[in-house]
């Protein structure tokens, strides 16, 4: 199980917010939590590079640019500071992938909830994201494999599991995995560095 964390001191945090009171007390807030507070104008996020930062606090609010958006949620985590409660404004908070939100006026009360929900919740979502793809990459490797037996049970004359153990000879001949040994037997500009697939005539 992942690790929760607890403790943001030194995270850079990004707020996408007009200038005025909310801002003022939620850099006060992030700032006693140990947050190093960045601001940007929302109004200036096409036109200008936003600096590094470890999380994003964005003004639902305003029409900031949705591909900015986007592009901040892809590999950071995202929480939306909320005052108008409208079906419209909440479904862009959906989109945008939120991990979590803020209600204004801000208050003490929620910040840290926020921040510890956000972080972690996509920490989660990027180590699940990471399963998936060494599934898939597992999957594809399996189905290689299966192409590779069936070839040389085709080339060979021999049965299922002959064919099987005769790649993963020639995988641990050439100290390859035996994915990398199969990808290898498919691809014909490769067959010449591989031992013959064959240890026995075809039958008749």
């Amino acid at each position: 199980m992942t690790r929760i964390k607890t403790n943001f001191r030194g995270l850079r945090a990004l707020v996408l917010h007009g200038e005025g009171a909310t801002t003022d007390r939620l850099a006060g807030i992030l700032q006693r939590l140990g947050l190093i507070v960045l601001f940007h104008d929302p109004a200036e996020t096409e036109a200008a590079a936003l600096p590094e930062c470890d999380l994003v606090l964005f003004d639902a609010d305003e029409e900031i640019e949705a591909s900015v958006l986007d592009r901040l949620a892809a590999t950071l985590p995202m929480i939306a500071l909320i005052g108008n409660e409208a079906p419209s404004r909440l479904a862009r908070v959906v989109r945008f992938r939120c991990n979590s939100h803020i209600l204004k006026p801000i208050r003490s009360m929620g910040v840290y909830s926020a921040l510890l929900l956000a972080t972690n919740g996509h920490e989660q979502h990027l180590q699940t994201c990471r399963e998936i793809e060494s599934f898939r990459q597992r999957l594809a490797g399996r189905r290689t494999v299966t192409k590779a037996v069936l070839k040389q049970m085709t080339l060979c004359g021999i049965d299922e599991d002959t064919a099987y153990e005769e790649l993963r000879r020639r995988a641990m001949e050439l100290r390859v995995p035996i994915e990398t040994a199969a990808r290898m037997t498919l691809d014909p500009s490769d067959t010449e560095s591989l031992p013959s697939p064959c240890r026995r005539p075809r039958k008749a």
